[in-house]
């Protein structure tokens, strides 16, 4: 039973990374540009778009892909062993997106979008922000990219050494 909760926690993990990544790139290559081409402005003019509908991606995918990284390497480490290294290469690539997010880039994000609301800070002021916030976005996505490779890998080793083992249990007995 729990092999078969960590082919799913895995499976389920490659997901969310996947949905997660593939929202980050969309993000990128459409939000981030309209958002950031002329700060404050641009900004301004993105807060004030009203919203109706929709999910909280970020409140539900980033914990969620976290979670499941961890969750699935506690639960495929048993049978894992050339799949260890993947496995904790995802938890900690997942760990450190998430610290990356909650210590430096929202804090970052939401005081360059409030300082551009109020404006009590240059404009110039607010573009430096938003190029420091893009480039370090930019390194979170490539790092979120070996992440999401790191567990894909990890459900292909471990699966393949898995059934090795449980070949060999068939095998002895």
């Amino acid at each position: 039973m729990r092999k078969q909760i960590a082919a799913f926690l895995l499976t389920t993990s490659i997901m969310a990374w996947g949905i997660w990544c593939g929202g980050q790139i969309f993000n990128e290559l459409m939000v981030i540009p309209k958002w950031s081409a002329s700060p404050p402005e641009t900004i301004k003019a993105y807060n004030e778009i009203p919203r109706k509908g929709g999910a909280p991606f970020f409140v539900i995918f980033n914990p969620l892909f976290v979670l499941l990284a961890i969750g699935s390497a506690l639960f495929a480490w048993k049978w894992a062993r050339r799949s260890r290294k993947w496995l904790a290469l995802s938890v900690i690539t997942a760990l450190a997106v998430f610290a990356s997010l909650m210590l430096y880039l929202v804090p970052l994000v939401s005081s360059t979008q409030a300082h551009a609301m109020v404006g009590d800070l240059s404009a110039d002021e607010i573009v430096a922000r938003v190029e420091q916030w893009k480039f370090g976005n930019r390194i979170r996505l490539f790092i979120e990219l070996c992440g999401f490779v790191f567990v894909i890998i990890a459900l292909r080793v471990w699966s393949a050494e898995s059934e090795k083992m449980e070949d060999k249990f068939y095998v002895a007995n």
